[in-house]
């Protein structure tokens, strides 16, 4: 077995596990690890209430899930969107690189930065 092969096997193992995990146990009544930006500075970091929206994801409670985290719900799609273009590179080369470029990411990043400051004045 290939090195490629051993990687996808490993990696879809992992995402099993995880989806698994998370599935079964809910973040919200189960001592899940808490986030060390929030615990140091009582501010939520952009991925604070992830666990419990994955969670709430995973059995289609999708207002709930949002109400957790509502930029990682939203980046649900963008991050299929990358992963397909990822695994697709090689069949759509300018769909990859249009969705890896710096503009994208940084685009992203802003984003990401946004939702900080929103959900940290507002108190989402």
């Amino acid at each position: 077995m290939n090195k490629r092969k051993v990687a996808i096997t490993l990696t879809v193992i992992a995402i099993f596990l995880f989806v698994l995990i998370y599935g079964l146990l809910d973040p919200a009544t189960v001592p899940f690890p808490r986030c060390p930006f929030n615990l140091i500075t009582g501010l939520k970091c952009p991925g604070c209430g992830s666990q419990r929206a994955l969670h709430q994801l995973l059995h289609l409670n999708i207002a709930q899930a949002f109400s957790y985290n509502a930029c990682m719900v939203a980046f649900v799609p963008v991050i299929a969107f990358l992963a397909f273009a990822r695994i697709m590179r090689s069949r759509f080369p300018r769909l990859y690189a249009a969705s890896h470029n710096t503009v994208f990411s940084w685009t992203l990043l802003a984003i990401i930065l946004l939702w900080f400051l929103i959900r940290n004045i507002f108190g989402w």
